[in-house]
């Protein structure tokens, strides 16, 4: 569907596959949202103060800046959502809201001073399986 539109737009869209780290931080600084349901929306992008369109609820349970709007994966959401990142009201909101995952003084004695306070006798221990083991191994 993307390539679809693209083809038809090329004049005002384009679509990569891949950036890569660099060149995708580079780009945002062309987009007015970045919307989908990729978590860049909700770590990267309310740094540099653009507007999410979160769609659907993979990242349902996850903390959101004020720059992230979420909506249904319908197109009517979806347009309003467009809809939105384009009111005067919505653009004081992006203006002035925080980058909630970003830490900027040590984080990793924040996160060591977390771990200190944490009871990790009853935490519970992912099991994995060789599933290229047959089972007669197993006997």
């Amino acid at each position: 569907m993307i390539d679809e539109y693209v083809a038809k737009n090329s004049h005002k869209s384009v679509a990569f596959t891949s950036l890569g780290q660099l060149r995708y931080l580079s780009a945002l600084q062309y987009v007015d949202a970045v919307i989908g349901n990729s978590s860049s929306g909700l770590l990267e992008a309310p740094s540099f103060k653009i507007a999410t369109i979160n769609i659907g609820n993979r990242q349902k349970g996850r903390i959101k800046a004020k720059s992230v709007i979420d909506c249904k994966p319908t197109k009517k959401d979806i347009l309003k959502a467009i809809d939105k990142i384009y009111k005067k009201k919505f653009d004081i909101k992006l203006q002035n809201s925080k980058n909630l995952y970003e830490q900027k003084k040590y984080p990793s004695k924040k996160i060591v001073e977390i771990l200190k306070e944490i009871d990790l006798d009853n935490i519970l221990t992912k099991k994995f399986y060789d599933i290229t083991t047959t089972k007669d191994n197993y006997e």
